[in-house]
């Protein structure tokens, strides 16, 4: 990202002097710096591919993120407002001027640095939202998070209504070094970690490391659910290391709320199916209100396929709804009955309901 800002610093420099000057607010003066909402309008105006303001703030806060664009008070992640920004080359003083040798050469590169920018905008938003406390998301950023908590494996398994807590409350935290322990064993538990870049060692005392988790893996949740010491040490096993985190407070909470929207049916005191209420919104001759759906999370076979069978009935007088197919892990010996009632009743859920959640079979 370094030479990313130089090539833009060089181009600014040179081509558009107006940019990076000393600007007066508050009685106060900041030296060679740029305003935030005037570089979403520049780089829009320079490069067409931009098609959205919301990809300009990614691009310019991936340098930011970098540390080689600097908020001038280091108080702000980029915004697309009047705030002011300088190059870190800008920071310790007065940068070297270009040559027209440089000059050439950003020019050279200046598609292609802004075409590697724009292909990293996207994570950079979605790292600068979840740095935001929850109480500071817009529904529309929660929106976004969900979109993306959807696709990280740890999380595949969990409902609906688990994903749309979670993209309230999960929070992005970044470690630099390599070795830096992120708890004891031992430790009071606090969070609940995913690995969304890097690798971390696991050490027990007395065994030393005794594996290595990489991305995609998660680690944590045990001493949260058990309300128990940490059971290992976990440190840093490479440099710049990405996580998500879910704080205890919110972890119990999220636990709390699914119990309390869990219905079992129990036979012979076993769950013989466990269903999810979903709260929905539906529209009475133009007026909304709350209701609330049941969704399929667990059951036996004999079970399952009862209660779709039913619910299908019930659906058939009511009025038609959009219809989502969606793939059903079963034992092979159910095979056929799922394909039967496929094939005659065409399955109902919720929009997204089951796109990567299949409900479980119980024995």
């Amino acid at each position: 990202m370094s030479h990313a800002a130089w090539v833009l610093r060089v181009i600014l420099l040179s081509r558009y002097t107006h940019m990076i000057r000393d600007r007066k607010y508050h009685l106060r003066t900041y030296k060679r710096c740029m305003v935030g909402s005037e570089m979403v309008d520049w780089i829009m105006d320079v490069f067409p591919r931009v098609d959205s303001r919301e990809l300009a703030v990614g691009m310019f806060q991936a340098l930011l993120e970098d540390g080689v664009l600097l908020h001038v008070c280091k108080q702000h992640p980029f915004l697309d407002k009047y705030l002011f920004y300088r190059f870190l080359e800008d920071e310790e003083g007065p940068g070297c001027t270009a040559s027209e040798e440089d000059v050439e050469g950003a020019e050279d590169e200046l598609l292609d640095v802004l075409t590697v920018l724009a292909q990293v905008s996207p994570d950079a938003t979605m790292r600068m939202i979840l740095r935001k406390l929850p109480d500071e998301r817009t529904q529309d950023e929660i929106e976004v998070i969900y979109d993306e908590l959807l696709q990280i494996k740890p999380l595949q398994h969990l409902s609906y209504t688990v994903k749309r807590e979670l993209a309230g409350c999960i929070m992005f935290e970044a470690h630099s070094k390599s070795g830096a322990v992120l708890f004891n064993q031992g430790d009071e538990g606090r969070s609940w970690y995913i690995i969304l870049k890097g690798s971390v060692n696991v050490s027990i005392y007395g065994k030393g490391v005794v594996c290595v988790l990489g991305e995609a893996d998660d680690f944590g949740k045990l001493a949260l659910m058990n309300d128990a010491p940490r059971a290992a040490t976990i440190a840093l096993a490479e440099d710049n290391c990405h996580f998500l985190r879910v704080d205890k407070d919110d972890f119990n909470r999220i636990l709390r709320d699914v119990e309390a929207n869990t219905v079992r049916l129990k036979e012979h005191g076993q769950d013989v199916l466990v269903l999810e209420k979903i709260p929905v919104s539906v529209d009475m001759n133009g007026s909304f209100h709350s209701e609330h759906k049941y969704s399929v999370m667990a059951g036996t076979p004999e079970k399952v396929l009862e209660y779709l069978l039913e619910t299908r009935m019930e659906q058939k007088k009511e009025q038609q709804v959009q219809e989502y197919r969606y793939v059903v892990s079963v034992k092979p010996t159910l095979k056929y009955s799922i394909n039967f009632l496929h094939s005659f009743f065409p399955l109902r859920c919720l929009p997204g309901r089951f796109s990567s959640h299949p409900f479980h079979l119980l024995p």
